[in-house]
């Protein structure tokens, strides 16, 4: 009867952990949703062991709800997954269960743990969400897709905080599974493969420094069509 007593009052405080976590990601969620589209400069900086690419330029898109496309002098070019998918997955909290995972200090900010798990989405199997207290957004994100495996990003504000857009955005890549678009190829020169462990080679990184918003301008849906090359 007491262990029946103590699961009883233990379910309100799961309901209103349950509550809690869900109203953080809302929270974030607001701030992006007053992001109708965002045209920006971006750089982008590739760390890949034993394959050298030089740093490029180019222009960033996004269209809600999900559509995202960054163009380098002529090149689309989109990370395996859409970074800002994780906005559309929290939109509605009746379509995910949330869990606090406990604290950790993330981007230089403590940040609350939070674990996502899709009732019944497609892909996306889990999505693991650092909210820092100061920011109020994602400040880095692991996500696990059936498509792509693990992919982890680490968000860095500062401008556009109150929209939740990033002044720059870092991919972590698995180089087992990274295959460069064929589009890429003349930029790329291959180099002796560095001093290490086979673990430290299998790990590269993919930076985005993003500039100048131009926020909730009208974009063409061409912008984000795939070109027939794309990652071969």
């Amino acid at each position: 009867m007491k262990n029946i007593l103590f699961l009883l009052l233990l379910l309100p405080v799961a309901g209103l952990q349950a509550q809690t976590t869900n109203q953080i990601l809302q929270k974030a969620h607001q701030r992006f949703s007053t992001v109708k589209s965002f045209k920006s400069d971006v750089q982008v900086r590739f760390n890949l062991p034993s394959i050298s690419i030089e740093n490029m330029k180019g222009v960033a898109y996004y269209k809600a709800p999900s559509k995202f496309r960054i163009k380098l002098t002529g090149i689309a070019f989109l990370p395996k997954d859409n970074p800002f998918d994780l906005y559309k997955l929290i939109r509605d909290s009746t379509q995910y269960t949330s869990v606090l995972n406990g604290r950790e200090k993330a981007g230089g900010e403590m940040c609350r743990i939070i674990s996502v798990i899709p009732n019944n989405d497609p892909d996306i199997m889990l999505a693991k969400v650092w909210i820092g207290d100061r920011s109020g957004c994602p400040v880095k994100m692991e996500i696990t897709s059936r498509t792509n495996g693990v992919v982890t990003v680490e968000n860095t504000y500062g401008l556009y905080t109150q929209n939740a857009l990033p002044d720059k955005m870092c991919f972590s890549i698995d180089m087992n599974k990274f295959k460069v678009p064929k589009a890429l190829a003349a930029d790329i020169n291959n180099t002796p493969k560095p001093s290490g462990s086979t673990a430290d080679r299998s790990k590269g990184s993919i930076e985005f420094v993003f500039g100048k918003y131009t926020l909730n301008t009208p974009i063409d849906d061409s912008v984000f069509k795939e070109p027939e090359n794309m990652g071969k």
